[in-house]
């Protein structure tokens, strides 16, 4: 029972191996006890991942408050003279937390949201698994993923790295299809309001099904797939992945646009007022990515590597000629 108790703490600060998450499952089905504890652990560990500072602080003291408690209970049954170190750490962690707002859910899950007004939030699963997702957006995560399947639900628009187990198949679903992954990196909308589902592999291989789970096509890197629930159609197209999912780097790629598109949306994106004062070099077109890190002298920088012009700053106004 120690070493079960060991993987649990494990578990808590990094990802598991497949023999040590096995190993886990066994301790965690060998008591009621040991379930319990298992998913108050994981709760924690998803708050310690995601949870903003100070939006969810009642919640996560009680959390918190249990898990010390279901310790302690066991520190006194047991005589793990070490949990006591264990539940100090956990609470340092959870104080600690400061990343995207968590609601906690009755039962097996966890569902992560992000609102409109959010920054793009990277989520790091229990099986290796990134998942990067959108403003507008919803994942729903079990407590834990079973040896052999892995199975989360998305609304809205995520990317997804996810870590290559042929023995442990990785299901996306949606209220219209699913898509089945092995080890894969891909793009995935789920339009509630179009009511359309919109896929873009970027490598690997995944398999889309409809919402009785029937395989109905398998996608090849470069193709973008969009479902739509009305017709029961699938619309297949090649397309450019590197541009279409650029934004989970938080960037913005001009692909094919004329500099008089460019510097429009440099002047919404940096709130300033831009001159372009060559009518003849505001129709050429570029391939231009923005990285939103970056100021506006540095991406200006950039974009006279690019185009032949010179730029000055005045204030909130910019000038830009040959």
């Amino acid at each position: 029972m120690d070493s079960g108790f060991s993987l649990l703490i494990r578990y808590l600060f990094q990802p598991l191996s497949l023999t040590e998450r096995q190993a886990l499952e066994e301790w965690r089905n060998y008591s009621t006890e040991n379930q319990l504890l298992f998913s108050e652990v994981s709760k924690l560990r998803l708050l310690n991942e995601y949870t903003r500072r100070n939006t969810v602080a009642a919640e996560t003291a009680v959390a918190l408050s249990r898990t010390q408690a279901k310790i302690r209970h066991r520190t006194i049954r047991h005589r793990f003279l070490r949990a006591s170190r264990y539940a100090a750490v956990i609470a340092l962690i959870v104080s600690l937390s400061i990343f995207g707002w968590i609601r906690l859910t009755p039962g097996k899950y966890t569902v992560i949201t992000v609102t409109e007004n959010e920054a793009i939030k990277k989520i790091h699963l229990t099986d290796g698994s990134m998942v990067w997702l959108s403003a507008s957006s919803e994942l729903r995560i079990p407590e834990s993923f079973s040896p052999s399947h892995r199975q989360i639900a998305l609304k809205g628009k995520a990317y997804f790295d996810i870590e290559k187990n042929p023995g442990s198949p990785f299901l996306v679903t949606s209220p219209y299809m699913n898509v089945k992954v092995t080890g894969t990196s891909f793009n995935l909308f789920v339009n509630d309001e179009s009511r359309q589902v919109e896929t873009i592999l970027v490598s690997g291989k995944v398999v889309l099904q409809d919402n009785h789970g029937k395989d109905v096509f398998e996608m090849s890197p470069g193709e973008k797939v969009v479902y739509t629930v009305k017709n029961n159609n699938y619309t297949v197209s090649t397309v450019d992945v590197n541009t279409l999912t650029s934004w989970y780097l938080d960037q913005i790629t001009f692909e094919n646009a004329t500099l008089r598109e460019i510097v429009n949306k440099l002047s919404l994106i940096y709130d300033v007022n831009i001159n372009l004062e060559s009518k003849r070099l505001a129709d050429r077109r570029y391939r231009y990515v923005i990285n939103k890190e970056e100021t506006l002298k540095e991406v200006l920088d950039i974009l006279s590597y690019l185009a032949p012009i010179q730029y000055r700053i005045e204030g909130n106004e910019v000038f830009i000629t040959e």
